[in-house]
């Protein structure tokens, strides 16, 4: 009985060894202080809990734990970019990288007036969606290959090539697509001036816009060579900058 006492007794004393380190070594007034030893005054330590003392801007020694860095946050440049980007649960699906799938590009253009049944017109979005499958990473279930869930360069041209050639549908079809309205009141992207209009952005992008999109989408009005290609490269900019991350 008392040799397999001893035998548990040093099972325990190699556990404790592996899990706590060697014992100490060097000079004893350059140790850690003995837990629980309230009279420790030396440079190891830290109210009498054995803590080595703080190195820089961590949260413990080298030779103790790992480096946590104590850096402070400003609390208002948190809530600068709160109000600028949105709060998080909002900001991380506006900024989130991983491209439309296939499958949802065609609802939303279909869900913006785009007729994608258009596959004999040369150069319709209809057309540029139907035979760009493969460029724009959609499933090949015969081939057992998944959906790709990032762009790629070939994927983010055609992307930008359908919102150009669909940009002038999604302007005819605005006044008459209900989920544009507002109140119940039929959207139009311009107005009769011809300038772009904040709920038209809105309706277009799925969210709120600001005065700043609006004075950037008259901008690209004004420096297009005819009206008509202006509206397009507006309409099919905010598309892209909406719904892609380039």
């Amino acid at each position: 009985m008392r040799k397999i006492s001893h035998a548990i007794a040093f099972v325990f004393a190699v556990s404790g060894a592996g899990c706590l380190g060697g014992a100490p070594s060097g000079d004893p007034s350059q140790n850690p202080a003995p837990v629980g030893d309230p009279s420790s005054t030396g440079t190891g330590g830290t109210g009498g809990l054995g803590i080595a003392p703080s190195s820089g801007d961590t949260s413990g020694g080298t030779d103790n734990t790992f480096d946590h860095p104590s850096d402070q946050v400003d609390p208002f440049a948190v809530l600068a970019r709160i109000q600028e980007q949105g709060p998080p649960e909002i900001s991380t699906r506006m900024h989130s990288c991983q491209k439309l799938k296939y499958a949802t590009l065609g609802n939303l253009l279909v869900q913006l007036g785009v007729d994608l049944t258009k596959m004999s017109t040369p150069l319709s979005a209809g057309q540029l969606y139907n035979g760009g499958a493969q460029a724009l990473g959609a499933a090949n279930y015969g081939a057992r290959v998944p959906e790709v869930i990032e762009n790629t360069t070939a994927g983010a041209t055609k992307t930008f090539d359908i919102f150009v050639e669909a940009a002038p549908e999604i302007i005819a079809a605005m006044p008459m697509n209900k989920a544009c309205q507002v109140a119940g009141a039929a959207t139009s992207m311009f107005d009769a001036n011809g300038k772009c209009t904040a709920a038209g952005i809105s309706c277009i992008q799925g969210s709120p816009s600001s005065q700043a999109q609006v004075d950037l989408c008259n901008q690209a009005l004004t420096e297009a060579s005819t009206p008509t290609i202006g509206k397009t490269i507006a309409v099919a900019s905010i598309m892209a900058a909406a719904h892609t991350c380039e």
